[in-house]
């Protein structure tokens, strides 16, 4: 099987210069590794009853997400974990806190009632500590990650396979449901609950219905464009439109919920295979909470880019549909065991309400001109023009 890091390309295809590249160079410049090294140790001499333990890194192999650098701990034993760093800068320390431990709670409870290959956690420190920033401590699952979309970098001879491993762990993921949106975290009587999430950088507490997200999701994207575009029309036409789609985003039948637990990076750059395209492993558990049904339903993965090639797009929406094919097989199977009263999760990821849903709530404030002329056609149907709904917008305030 080999080094957990073979794989991993460190400074690689990575500008120096960037934001990015510099804050791993200030964690490897300037983390306390003997101490992350020796609280490894302590842990598995405690748990497994060794002796004579030691533990290395090699600071020069590593590889990195958006807010993590994420390095490999071998001990003198040939066992290897994983230690996944939080970059600077970030969040306040409590915010850090809170955060680590929901993901965390989310990942044990994942691991607990799902097959999804889910890294186990062996410790954590959330705080201010003697290694100089917010760590953990896993297992180091084997594989390697997709270069490109799952679409496009899976082979056609192993789509069906992969797709049917993708859906069953979407649907297993989708029956870990709450009565509440937000974050997973464990009480002081060590209950699972419900806790408040963040949108927009606000944290909220959690939700009842799924108008409440929605519309405060968007609230919070108008009040961004209108302080970056303040006066500019044709951006608070956009921001007013894509708060007005509110009702095209919800499905009566799940206004009230339950709420499905959600992997809200559930996408290629999050997930290893090994070499027979078998998904070996899911990462990225840092953005996870219960959510609205049509958010669960909603995959970059099958949302083509508007300007890409006919083929780049179709290969997006075939990959689509063998997913989607999968999904319903399974739903198929379940439905004795199922309480499910509306519209079938298969269904849902099918349906334009999930470019809707994507277009107003994972999309950046910067594309909201461009997001909301695609969405017009959706919600008005094909003849719905955007220079009329300008007129009609610029009309209103006359």
């Amino acid at each position: 099987m080999g080094s957990v890091d073979k794989h991993w390309t460190s400074f690689q295809n990575m500008d120096t210069e960037s934001d990015h590249a510099q804050s791993i160079q200030t964690v490897l410049e300037t983390a306390n590794f003997t101490h992350l090294c020796s609280e490894a140790t302590k842990i598995r001499q405690r748990e497994e009853s060794l002796n004579a333990l030691t533990c290395s890194v090699n600071t020069t192999k590593f590889t990195s997400g958006t807010y993590n650098l994420v390095i490999a701990l071998t001990f003198s034993d040939k066992v290897q974990w994983v230690a996944r760093i939080m970059l600077p800068p970030y969040y306040n320390d409590e915010d850090v806190a809170k955060l680590l431990l929901s993901e965390i709670a989310s990942m044990k409870f994942v691991r607990s009632k799902t097959t999804i290959p889910v890294a186990r956690i062996f410790g954590h420190n959330a705080t201010k500590n003697d290694f100089g920033y917010p760590y953990l401590l896993m297992e180091a699952l084997h594989g390697t990650v997709l270069n490109h979309r799952m679409a496009l970098s899976i082979p056609d001879s192993h789509k069906k396979k992969f797709a049917a491993q993708l859906a069953r762990y979407v649907y297993e993921l989708s029956t870990l449901r709450f009565s509440k949106i937000g974050c997973l975290s464990y009480s002081e009587s060590d209950e699972l609950e419900i806790s408040p999430f963040q949108i927009s950088g606000s944290w909220v507490e959690p939700l009842s219905t799924s108008l409440e997200y929605f519309y405060l999701f968007r609230k919070g994207q108008t009040r961004e464009i209108h302080e970056e575009h303040k006066g500019e029309a044709e951006w608070e036409a956009a921001a007013w439109f894509l708060e007005k789609s509110l009702t095209s985003m919800v499905t009566e039948e799940h206004v009230y919920g339950p709420f499905p637990l959600c992997h809200l990076d559930f996408h290629y750059n999050n997930m290893l295979v090994d070499e027979d395209f078998n998904i070996s492993a899911v990462l990225g558990w840092s953005n996870i909470q219960t959510v609205p049904m049509e958010r669960f339903a909603v995959s970059p993965e099958f949302i083509a880019p508007p300007a890409a090639p006919q083929e780049y797009k179709q290969a997006v929406f075939d990959f689509r549909d063998i997913f989607v094919d999968a999904l319903a097989s399974i739903e198929k199977e379940s439905e004795g065991s199922s309480s499910d009263r509306g519209m079938p999760l298969s269904r849902l990821f099918a349906s334009p309400v999930t470019e809707i849903v994507f277009r107003c709530t994972c999309s950046p404030e910067r594309r909201a001109i461009f997001d909301a002329q695609l969405i017009l056609p959706l919600t008005y149907g094909g003849d719905a023009k955007w220079e009329d709904f300008k007129k009609y917008f610029h009309g209103r305030l006359a």
